[in-house]
């Protein structure tokens, strides 16, 4: 039922609202609660297997404990050894597992696909969590766009637009002290709960004759803080020259020791040159940024190869090629062109080359045939060389 509803265009997750309406009105504004927007849903795997994942390295997973040890909330942190599952009491936890799109791409697929009216690279990460009765984080706010779907059980969700940003002390964990619900609902298997940034929020695992499973899907919302760092440092690297400032007409200071209006005027215009906001230069920035991947670069490192176009030909005629789940694609339009960009890296290309490289998971070998210019191809085998496209049988 829910592949059915998924592939018909008249059917979307967001129901009767639509697209249209949801990003004008709710999109980064208000909560919005759609009952059963994955009919039919079934978890991507079991609870056993959330907690073997989570009891493996470069996993990220977490334990959040209500009433275990020696403050009321605390956390721990994976890899977990498989005998702690055994020690954790009946109620009042929660596991959690992020980056799920990568340990896991075919399983989770469908609970992504249907967010493709936003942005690709808007998309941060899904996590799943797992919880028996009573289990939760705790009530707090994130700083970014957030679906909640219930894939199985129950959980009671309580909401709040204004509340008292005072912390509970004594746990590692943001947890607002004095929360206060003005809104809730208990949300069935398929319901699905969207939060804008800034919306307190508490999720609490109802007693049912299934334990609480839940996927969480972010929307970046980066600080303009973390942004302009960041830029900066990319226009260091890319742009800025080692040239050093000079007096335009220096002239002897009224006292040794001030700094003069004519200076501080001369410092404005010398950083203007190097706060450059050209739109080609953001573009570039921007592409590198959202795409980047530092995080899992080992582990695409892992899959490198050293083959020529004629042999990687071979093998896409053997097995489909596809994007590695823990690499970022993305795209812009550049005049005539296109330039990818790939785990923090750009490269020009067609732009029919990057329309069918970036438009699904798995990649569409024989369509590229068709369009592939000598350089795309060249790009092609780079990113099949740096292990950021890798084949169906070794994902």
């Amino acid at each position: 039922m829910l592949l059915e509803r998924l592939s018909n265009p008249g059917c979307h997750i967001l129901g009767e609202v639509g697209i249209e309406e949801f990003l004008t009105r709710y999109w980064q504004k208000k909560p919005l609660l759609i009952r059963n927007a994955f009919p039919g849903i079934q978890p991507p795997l079991t609870a056993e297997e959330l907690a073997g994942l989570a009891c493996e390295d470069n996993i990220n997973a977490r334990l959040v404990l209500e009433k275990d040890g020696a403050y009321p909330w605390q956390a721990e942190y994976g890899p977990f050894d498989e005998s702690r599952f055994g020690t954790l009491p009946e109620t009042h936890w929660s596991l959690l597992v992020s980056d799920m799109e990568k340990y896991l791409p075919e399983e989770t697929r469908f609970l992504l696909k249907p967010f493709r009216f936003l942005p690709d690279w808007r998309f941060d990460d899904l996590m799943i969590s797992y919880a028996p009765t009573g289990g939760s984080v705790g009530p707090h706010v994130d700083d970014y766009d957030v679906f909640l779907i219930q894939l199985s059980g129950q959980r009671l969700w309580k909401i709040a637009g204004s509340f008292d940003n005072e912390i509970l002390h004594n746990t590692d964990l943001r947890i607002l002290q004095n929360f206060t619900a003005e809104q809730e609902w208990v949300c069935n298997p398929g319901d699905m709960l969207y939060l804008p940034p800034n919306v307190a929020h508490h999720g609490v695992a109802v007693e049912h004759k299934e334990n609480c499973m839940t996927a969480s899907v972010g929307f970046r919302a980066p600080s303009l803080k973390t942004i302009t760092s960041d830029y900066i440092h990319f226009l260091n690297e890319n742009v800025h020259t080692a040239g050093r400032f000079t007096d335009r007409s220096p002239v002897k200071p009224e006292h040794h020791a001030e700094i003069s209006e004519d200076t501080v005027s001369q410092f404005s215009e010398y950083l203007k040159q190097g706060i450059r906001l050209e739109a080609e230069l953001v573009k570039q920035w921007l592409g590198k940024y959202c795409s980047d991947n530092k995080a899992f670069e080992d582990i695409v490192n892992e899959d490198y190869n050293d083959i020529d176009f004629v042999q990687l030909a071979a093998i896409a005629s053997q097995s489909a090629l596809m994007q590695s789940p823990y690499s970022r694609f993305l795209f812009s339009y550049s005049g005539d062109n296109a330039l990818l960009f790939v785990n923090g890296n750009s490269y020009q290309v067609s732009k029919p080359f990057a329309e069918i490289l970036c438009e699904d998971n798995v990649i569409d070998f024989h369509k590229l045939q068709k369009i592939m210019s000598a350089s795309d191809k060249d790009v092609l085998l780079t990113l099949f060389n740096n292990g950021a496209v890798i084949t169906q049988e070794n994902a």
